[in-house]
């Protein structure tokens, strides 16, 4: 899969991944010089001493009406401050030498994170305000009356309601999970299920959400 020029592309150093306090970064391709990739600066912004760290590159494809992240291993190979984009303008721009063709990719590029009970951030299941276990901008889980009949691969439209946001989503079952007979909770399943959305306002708010969530259990010592 060609990554192109325009793409917005997310950015995680290769020794955080899958790590809770990892970085993640964005940025915008702007060129090609020979087999490396120029890029705008990242946000948040990085500078030389970040120089050749090992880093993966994601970004997202529509493949048949769905959007499949596809990434590849790199390194940060140069750092320019007056990159120009255009004839009046110059802009502080990354170099990043790829080191294998882009591939598609199965893992959770944003922690999760377990909302209090009560949080801002509220997810709506058909119809059904749920209690979220956790929440990340990839996905989430939740219980749910087990009467529900849900099956892996379902394709299901919810609604996340932050602060006074309404953001309509679909959402993908990616597994459920159904109690012990014996269980205290054993009229509930617990359904983990996956985003899927271009939307940058909805990514950007609850973004901020978890974010603000964990700043707010961390200064409580909630977690570490």
């Amino acid at each position: 899969m060609e990554l192109k020029i325009g793409t917005r592309v997310d950015i995680v150093f290769e020794n955080e991944m899958n790590k809770r306090n990892a970085h993640y970064l964005k940025a915008l391709v702007y060129d090609y010089e020979n087999d490396n990739i120029i890029i705008s600066q990242t946000s948040p912004a990085l500078n030389r001493y970040f120089l050749n760290r090992q880093i993966r590159v994601t970004f997202l494809v529509k493949v048949e009406k769905k959007y499949v992240r596809f990434g590849f291993k790199a390194q940060i190979i140069d750092f320019i401050t007056e990159y120009e984009i255009s004839s009046s303008k110059c802009v502080e721009a990354l170099v990043l030498k790829p080191y294998e063709t882009p591939a598609k990719m199965d893992f959770r590029m944003h922690f999760r994170i377990k909302p209090p009970s009560k949080s801002n951030i509220n997810l709506f299941f058909q119809g059904r305000n749920v209690n979220l276990i956790d929440i990340s901008l990839s996905g989430a889980k939740f219980a749910y009356p087990k009467s529900a009949l849900l099956s892996k691969g379902d394709m299901i439209d919810a609604t996340l309601i932050i602060d006074d946001k309404e953001f309509d989503i679909r959402t993908k079952i990616r597994n459920v999970d159904v109690p012990y007979e014996y269980a205290a909770n054993k009229n509930f399943q617990y359904v983990s299920v996956e985003f899927e959305y271009d939307n940058i306002q909805l990514e950007a708010t609850l973004g901020r959400a978890i974010i603000g969530i964990e700043r707010k259990m961390l200064s409580e010592g909630k977690i570490n």
